[in-house]
């Protein structure tokens, strides 16, 4: 069964929803707003920190380029390194001990190198490998991963990125020990144009990881560090391989902030690109460390709204209240008044629209009940009249058969003129006595009509000629009784009558674009425009009532049955010429069964 809500429990709920959802939409789009600069904030703040720790770790790399140029800043230690490369002859003992003593040497200045190596070029002599760790044997420059590259080109430097150190097998951290290389191109002491060798040095990541362990101090993102195949160089923590393809599938250059999808929780990912390595440095942030910074100010417009909503609900119920208190007071009236007591009051009916609406309902229940006294009293004057008006019915019926009985006399004596005429009047008596609906069909006011011009034209001998022309698909229609006829007895008293010579009347009926229309017209004496214009202004009253007495009624009553069963825009239309003759149009609905005629009849009775 369907709920039905009073008047009072919607208009409560007409203010908790005015209140409650601006305020909800309010607070979350505060929220979501605040959500979004926080995380726009900590995206910015993400990328700053890769950007700056990018900066860093290509400084150091830089100061790391800066210490393979060594060899440079000791001519004798070139000499050494260069010296019987062209002859052949092989380094003696102590040029062997030296280089080692100057190796040892650079590599104290800095902790995190672990092993210095020198390779001579070959197809330059001997071939000779000075290193201060173990090498394996049978190793030769041709085994190093870079050096085809490396040899191929110009450059005078060259990078290795994250590898395992090919003279030494330690293991660190229960891992093998992982090393970056940088490879200087060392040239001839005489020339700059011949290679001689090739210096490498081999770097630890204890200075990245100092790096890198001051921007992972915060435990709400982490940093890490991959290389060009985007194999891992440097992490605190392991990688998440999801994390790891997402950023292997970025584009080249693309190292604004992103969110991501990690583990089913959105994350920010920020990169950003080291130098000549080909290293690249990557933070991720969680969305969720963010938004559970801003937990307190959601919990707290959380709370203001539950007070909000509590206070809406309070002030809405008592001014719904308020407010319906009188409506129920006039409802109580109206039952009062369905059980026929119209002696209602009211005591200091509240001053706006519902007091109003109350005193207005008062003083219609008194006027009601001094309605149903008059129309009691009416409705009792109705019934002597309709008494009065059967006893008058004696005079018509009379006439009848007195009419019947003349014409049995006209027949013995062979009258035939006589017998029509009479036969005519008789069957209009009989149709004005016969009772039943306000409406007839064409068919019916066209022999009405035939009887009635039979006696007008008996009556004046043939001096009018007269024409009548119903369409045949409208004799079925309906229009009101007695309708034309009056029209045709004024075209013949008004009109014809007084006029010389022989006269003409036309009646159409035909149907026209969405109506019946009627047409009489003669060519009689017309009417003075005064005279018309009166007529127009009679029929043209905004509500007319049948009248009694005075010229011209029978046009006037017309008009007024057509406005009262039809209103506009169906009327009479009139237009006539001193001399001429006269025009009169009725413009009707075309009714085509009695459902309609039904219609029309209730409409008349309650006008």
């Amino acid at each position: 069964m369907k709920k039905i809500w009073t008047f009072k429990q919607k208009l409560v709920l007409t203010y908790v929803i005015f209140i409650v959802l601006p305020m909800s939409v309010l607070g979350l789009g505060a929220y979501r707003l605040y959500s979004q600069a926080m995380e726009k904030k900590v995206s910015d703040f993400v990328q700053q920190v890769a950007v700056s720790t990018s900066s860093n770790i290509e400084m150091y790399i830089r100061e790391l380029e800066q210490f393979t140029l060594m060899p440079y800043y000791n001519r004798e230690l070139q000499d050494m390194l260069t010296a019987g490369v062209a002859t052949g002859e092989s380094p003696d003992a102590d040029i062997k001990l030296t280089l080692e003593k100057n190796f040892s040497f650079w590599q104290s200045q800095r902790g995190s190198i672990e092993n210095i190596t020198y390779f001579s070029k070959p197809g330059e002599g001997a071939r000779r490998i000075y290193s201060l760790s173990y090498l394996l044997p049978g190793l030769s420059i041709e085994q190093m991963p870079w050096y085809k590259t490396f040899d191929n080109s110009d450059a005078l430097l060259a990078t290795l990125s994250l590898h395992r150190p090919e003279a030494s097998q330690l293991v660190q951290n229960g891992e093998p020990l992982q090393v970056f290389s940088l490879i200087r191109r060392i040239y001839y002491t005489s020339t700059i144009l011949n290679t001689a060798g090739y210096f490498q040095v081999d770097f630890t990541l204890e200075d990245i990881e100092r790096i890198m362990s001051r921007v992972n101090s915060e435990k709400n993102g982490s940093f890490f560090v991959i290389d060009a195949d985007k194999q891992v160089v440097y992490a605190d923590d392991p990688v998440n391989p999801e994390l790891l393809t997402s950023v292997t599938g970025l584009e080249a250059g693309a190292d604004g902030p992103r969110i991501i999808d990690l583990d089913k929780r959105k994350t920010i990912v920020v990169q950003h690109p080291v130098g000549k390595m080909g290293w690249t440095v990557v933070g991720y942030v969680p969305v969720s460390r963010i938004v559970s910074g801003i937990a307190s100010v959601r919990n707290s417009m959380l709370l203001i709204g539950i007070v909000c909503i509590a206070i809406a609900l309070a002030v809405s119920t008592g001014i719904s209240y308020s407010m319906t208190k009188p409506i129920y007071r006039l409802i109580s009236l109206i039952k009062r008044v369905e059980r026929e007591d119209f002696q209602i009051d009211y005591d200091n009916p509240p001053r706006n629209e519902l007091g109003q609406l109350i005193r207005s309902f008062i003083r219609m229940s008194r006027r009601l009940d001094e309605t149903i006294r008059h129309l009691y009293q009416a409705e009792i004057v109705r019934k002597e009249s309709e008494l009065q008006a059967l006893r008058s019915q004696i005079n018509p019926h009379f006439l009848f058969n007195t009419l019947e009985t003349i014409k049995m006399r006209a027949e013995l004596d062979e009258a035939d003129d006589t017998v029509d005429m009479i036969t005519a009047l008789g069957k209009l008596v009989r149709s004005s006595l016969q009772s039943g609906s306000d409406f007839i069909s064409l068919q019916e006011e066209k022999d009405y009509l035939m009887n009635y011009l039979l006696i007008q034209e008996n009556r004046y001998g043939g001096r009018f000629d007269i024409s009548v022309r119903v369409e045949e698909a409208l004799l079925s229609h309906y229009i009101p009784r007695l309708l034309v006829q009056p029209l045709i007895e004024n075209a013949f008293y008004h009109g014809l009558e007084m006029n010389q010579g022989k006269g003409r009347l036309t009646v159409e009926i035909t149907a026209g674009p969405g109506a019946l229309k009627v047409l009489v017209a003669d060519d009689g004496l017309g009417m003075p425009l005064d005279r018309l214009l009166e007529l127009r202004r009679l029929i043209g009253m905004e509500t007319l009532r049948p009248q009694q007495g005075g010229g011209s009624i029978g046009l006037v009553n017309v008009a007024a049955r057509i406005q009262l069963y039809f209103g506009p825009p169906y009327a009479m239309n009139i237009d006539s010429r001193p001399g001429q003759g006269t025009e009169v149009t009725l413009l009707l609905p075309l009714i085509a069964n009695e459902s309609e005629v039904e219609r029309y009849v209730s409409r008349y009775h309650r006008g």
